[in-house]
């Protein structure tokens, strides 16, 4: 007896997502975050442990706090641990919100250290792609209480043009970023049917953990777009590391070597300027650090 093409079809592309997946970095090396969960305001975290520090996790665009796996437990054994999901995104996710600024984000922030007693703690931020931004801005705004900022896979560009024309490479990118009425229509799909856009996410990118893939959905349009906006396409990168140099806040800035969100021309003339800002390129890997090399990212922290 023989198979219908389309199950064929099926069967073949089932067993090619199965072996992505499987044989994928990311898929491998994380496990969920086993720290509690937490509701402060208008955010959800992951919070957890006990010390003298803290570190604070903030993840990228279409992301949430749960990309930051179980490896980054561990950093609870001697400090405190605050891991958000960022306002509008995954479990902060807001309905009724139309906007979201940075001081809006800030001010989440603001209100869920405050109620994490970690108050005259020096805290360590590590932020991955638009989390960068959020977390030099919150150090920006805090001097005082940031120790240092790590960023994996900052989208650094010398200008919005320069950010436009990067996301501009990519065919997905170009259609769903820029293409505001086509990523619009998107969004709103994805809203009306969360369940079914996760499994779609997961079918899309068998290289991510099959939890992290199905959260993708988990904002609304505003939320997207306002994001994008402030903290992707129209970041003052060279003014947010200025001001963390100027209060001797050292910048640890890594990607990985196929990672191609920054300009690094960019990045090399802020080496130049501004001393406390270092930079480490990491052999075999892309733009998905904290997925892919979860104990090397804690590490640095």
């Amino acid at each position: 007896m023989q198979l219908p093409t389309t199950t064929l079809a099926a069967a073949s592309a089932a067993l090619a997502w199965a072996s992505i997946h499987h044989r994928s970095p990311a898929p491998r090396r994380w496990q969920p975050s086993r720290l509690p969960r937490v509701r402060t305001g208008d955010l959800s975290a992951r919070c957890g442990g006990s010390g003298d520090s803290a570190v604070m996790l903030l993840h990228g665009l279409i992301s949430t706090g749960d990309i930051f796996g179980s490896a980054f437990d561990r950093l609870a054994i001697d400090r405190i641990v605050i891991n958000p999901d960022l306002l509008g995104f995954g479990h902060s996710l807001s309905l009724t919100r139309a906007q979201f600024t940075v001081d809006d984000h800030l001010d989440a922030l603001d209100a869920l250290v405050d109620a994490t007693d970690v108050a005259d703690r020096p805290i360590r931020i590590g932020a991955h792609s638009m989390g960068s931004a959020v977390a030099l801005a919150w150090a920006r705004r805090h001097p005082n209480r940031v120790e240092s900022v790590l960023c994996w896979g900052a989208p650094m560009q010398r200008s919005r043009q320069s950010a436009i024309e990067q996301l501009s490479g990519s065919a997905m990118a170009s259609l769903f970023a820029l293409n505001t009425n086509l990523a619009r229509r998107a969004c709103g799909i994805s809203c009306r049917h969360r369940e079914t856009a996760g499994w779609l996410a997961v079918l899309a990118d068998p290289r991510l953990p099959i939890p992290v893939a199905r959260a993708v959905p988990l904002h609304t349009w505003p939320a997207y777009r306002d994001a994008l906006e402030h903290l992707v396409l129209d970041v003052d990168w060279s003014g947010l590391v200025e001001h963390a140099s100027d209060n001797d806040i050292p910048v640890e800035l890594m990607w990985g070597n196929h990672d191609n969100a920054a300009d690094h021309a960019f990045v090399d003339d802020l080496l130049g300027i501004w001393p406390t800002t270092t930079r480490e390129v990491v052999p075999a890997a892309d733009h998905r650090l904290p997925l892919t090399h979860p104990v090397l990212c804690r590490d640095r922290l």
